[in-house]
């Protein structure tokens, strides 16, 4: 190669350089009026007497996906919350609540109370097209830090061997994206700015800020909280099995601990008991103390992977008017709760 040739394709791939930035930093003003901060507020334990011992605060990141007010986020941002707030880029608190969640996928959907002037609605693109080394980009809150983005390539797409949401096979991409604690719910998009994906969580080891991060797919959210509006319980709760269960004397090999009761779900209505005693088994932080749960509906808590599907599905067949029925282990007895689903 010359010495002008060089010069001459180091010029053009400059100039592709500065066009790439500038499309990118257009795609970013057009999409970023869609992107939200969540806050979501809940009691997690309470004392006997009742008053609450400790309140956790959660800041993630979301989507508006219509003009009525629908956002998707990740389900561990806003799963056992009692209060939630979201603020698009002019800052204005707005109210919301689940809607729908698929907890094993870490997605959910919220419902606004008010959609503000001058957002913008996220438009859905097709992930199956995305590939290993296409370019995404996120824009998030990492540590509350609003409107931030991050942009980073397809690492790799993965489907979590075993892992179903109600028959679905879950599908993620693995990003290079540095992305932190407040990023989770963010949408992963496209350079077109579409919606390809829905930020859930990051791998990192110990002592580090970052490693890889995942991404559930925009094909697999929108089958499981748009096509298809799933069921929401309204607990944050720990799978107990094998020499667990058996330390709790369960009536069966598994069950749900109860951890925290979302205000107005579900499980609520159900009169579900969360726990009141902050624990620490190993390396596991939990709460004791509330219920169990055994059955849901006729389908009994197992620790097979069949339980997901089946547990899931269950709670999508519910309706306004239908009858639920869980069956819950509460001071060592089995005891039946009853209730009339309403429309959320």
């Amino acid at each position: 190669m010359t010495r002008v040739a060089g010069a001459v394709m180091a010029l053009g791939m400059l100039a592709a350089s500065d066009a790439d930035a500038q499309s990118l930093r257009e795609v970013f003003r057009q999409v970023n009026a869609s992107v939200v901060l969540i806050e979501a507020r809940g009691t997690k334990v309470a004392a006997p007497g009742g008053e609450p011992l400790a309140v956790e605060e959660g800041v993630g990141s979301g989507v508006l996906i219509s003009a009525d007010g629908k956002v998707l986020t990740a389900a561990h941002v806003v799963q056992g919350a009692d209060e939630i707030s979201v603020r698009f880029t002019t800052g204005e608190p707005v109210g919301a609540r689940v809607l729908a969640s698929a907890p094993f996928a870490d997605i959910a959907l919220l419902q606004l109370t008010r959609v503000p002037p001058g957002v913008t609605v996220a438009a859905f693109g097709d992930s199956d097209a995305l590939d290993i080394g296409d370019q995404i980009f996120t824009i998030g809150a990492p540590y509350g830090a609003n409107h931030s983005l991050a942009v980073g390539w397809v690492s790799a797409r993965r489907q979590p061997e075993s892992v179903y949401e109600d028959a679905t096979a879950l599908e993620v991409f693995q990003t290079d994206l540095a992305v932190y604690e407040g990023n989770s719910g963010g949408p992963l998009f496209n350079l077109r700015g579409e919606v390809v994906g829905i930020v859930t969580h990051v791998l990192a080891k110990d002592g580090t800020a970052t490693g890889p991060s995942f991404s559930v797919t925009g094909n697999v959210a929108r089958e499981l909280l748009i096509d298809r509006r799933r069921g929401w319980l309204g607990i944050e709760s720990l799978m107990l099995d094998g020499d667990v269960a058996a330390a709790f004397h369960l009536p069966q090999p598994a069950g749900l601990l109860v951890q925290s009761v979302s205000d107005g779900s579900l499980a609520d209505r159900l009169g579900l008991r969360e726990g009141a005693l902050a624990a620490r088994i190993g390396d596991l932080d939990l709460v004791l103390g509330g219920d169990v749960l055994l059955d849901v509906n006729g389908v009994p808590v197992s620790s097979t992977p069949e339980f997901v599907s089946a547990f899931t599905a269950t709670l999508d067949r519910v309706r306004a008017g239908d009858t639920v029925t869980v069956q819950v282990w509460r001071g060592g007895k089995v005891v039946t709760l009853t209730t009339t689903a309403v429309e959320r």
